[in-house]
């Protein structure tokens, strides 16, 4: 992973980093606090090699050393304290040794959480050290001085610090580590895209990014960015909106994302409605037979649809519904049947699309997921274009990379991706709260397909003073019209209630 990208990781995971410091300075800060104080206590020894060799000094400085902290003097320290009071294994923790340097100094220290045990153990220790160096230590053969050890200062007793600040300064470190080691991991085992340069790096050109002021939805008025974004992307949308332009045809769009919960259903609605705007005569197609929720989001009641089109039991101008007040044209998924993917192979399907391509301007088409049944597939061969919708910190990159290999098979013609940065939930403004006390205070595209299957019927909602549409809107059914070409169907009057 490059540095950068590593960073950029580090950014939108910074949690990540932020618990695990937490967590583990807390820890260190009350092992330290709840630990039992310690106490040392500490004696000089003044050591003689009976020479003026140095290195026969330093030498024999070592070997007390190693005499102090050994079983022999431990053992020495047990006997005459009694083993009820310590062991030689506890003495040989607690007995520590040091040269002071330039000097002929032994400091010699026993660390205990009682002070009399503390001072007991490094006292015996010394005495004991001085009569094993004594027994030891041979005659010199010339009658010169001989080799010695005395004590030169007798114990003194300290508490030791609790180190607080060094303990938690410690634990924060290590947690920070511990943080920045599972980001790493996250990142190589189950990387995400979160941003624009994810996608471009998968070779992916982003059309539209759909979020909500900088992606935080703290806006006073998020409806109103929402909109705009939608029309962002409609407006950065490669050759969708002008598709009578030379030909007699409109433009057939795919949506379609690589998994399950990519928002395709409410970027779909969205965009819709976005071009709708404009006064192109638009169609929203909703494809996915399987979990179909394009009338769930627009709230349309129950009625046949596409699935009784590619049966024969329908035709298209019979099953069009009408919906925000005329301007967004619905062609709903209809009853559901038990072999989606047979029904969408029927010849009835390219006859379908072309349909529509000649007596609208754009047909979007919400299709099931791209990486499961083969549906998707099926309709990216009869669109003109496909449009990748990727979920923000949730789309894997394998799954993108597999969603791109499977429109590269089929020969879809890929129009960019579109990156779904939505929060889970979008805030209501209280401005709009205040314009509008009688609207829903749902916003007009939801981000999750419901759980709930059963259609929702909801009152009109007025629209706002800007023009902006909030709130979900009623269905009216209605038959395909067209100024230019012959009356297929009266249409029908609105349903009673409306």
């Amino acid at each position: 992973m490059e540095l950068r990208a590593y960073v950029r990781a580090c950014r939108r995971r910074w949690l990540w980093l932020l618990i695990p410091v937490l967590v583990a300075a807390g820890i260190g800060a009350g092992l330290t606090l709840t630990a039992k104080p310690a106490y040392k206590s500490s004696m000089i020894l003044f050591v003689s090699a009976g020479t003026g060799d140095p290195d026969a000094e330093a030498r024999r400085l070592n070997s007390y050393i190693a005499l102090l902290t050994g079983p022999r003097v431990a053992q020495g320290v047990v006997t005459k304290l009694g083993p009820e009071q310590v062991t030689a294994e506890q003495v040989r923790k607690s007995l520590a040794a040091q040269v002071s340097e330039g000097t002929d100094l032994l400091e010699i220290s026993a660390t205990d959480a009682s002070a009399a045990r503390s001072r007991a153990i490094v006292t015996t220790a010394a005495s004991v050290l001085v009569n094993l160096a004594k027994q030891i230590t041979p005659a010199s053969p010339d009658g010169g001085p001989v080799p010695s050890i005395s004590i030169l200062q007798d114990a003194e007793t300290t508490r030791e610090p609790g180190n607080l600040a060094r303990n938690v300064g410690f634990a924060a470190v290590l947690g920070l580590l511990i943080g920045a080691i599972a980001v790493a991991i996250r990142e190589a085992v189950g990387r995400t895209v979160a941003e624009e340069d994810d996608l471009r790096r998968l070779g992916l050109g982003t059309v539209g990014v759909i979020s909500l002021d900088g992606r935080n939805g703290r806006g006073e008025h998020p409806d109103q960015a929402l909109a705009e974004a939608f029309r962002r992307l409609r407006s950065l949308l490669p050759g969708v909106t002008d598709g009578r332009r030379g030909s007699p045809r409109g433009r057939a769009l795919l949506l379609a994302g690589p998994g399950r919960k990519e928002g395709t259903t409410a970027v779909s609605c969205g965009l819709a409605i976005a071009l709708a705007e404009t006064g192109a005569r638009v169609v929203l197609v909703d494809a996915n037979l399987r979990t179909p929720g394009v009338g769930r989001y627009l709230s349309l009641d129950p009625v046949p649809g596409l699935a009784e089109v590619l049966s024969g039991t329908a035709q298209v101008p019979d099953v069009l519904c009408e919906s925000l007040n005329g301007r967004l044209t619905v062609l709903p998924a209809g009853e559901q049947v038990p072999d989606p993917g047979g029904l969408l192979a029927s010849p009835r399907l390219p006859a379908t699309v072309r349909t529509l391509t000649e007596r609208f301007d754009v047909v979007l088409v919400d299709a099931p997921p791209l990486n499961g049944p083969a549906d998707a597939a099926v309709l990216g061969k009869v669109t003109d274009s496909a449009l990748l919708v990727v979920r923000a910190n949730r789309t894997r990159t394998a799954d993108v990379e597999r969603s791109l290999e499977l429109l590269e098979k089929i020969g879809a013609k890929l129009a960019g991706a579109v990156l779904n940065a939505l929060p889970r939930k979008l805030p209501t403004g209280q401005a709009w709260a205040a314009a509008a006390e009688v609207s829903s205070p749902e916003p007009l595209i939801p981000l999750d397909e419901p759980d709930d299957p059963a259609p929702v019927s909801t009152p009109p909602v007025p629209q706002s003073p800007n023009g902006v549409v909030r709130g979900r809107a009623r269905v009216v059914k209605a038959a395909l019209a067209a100024a230019d070409e012959k009356e297929l169907e009266k249409p029908e009057g609105p349903k009673e209630g409306e």
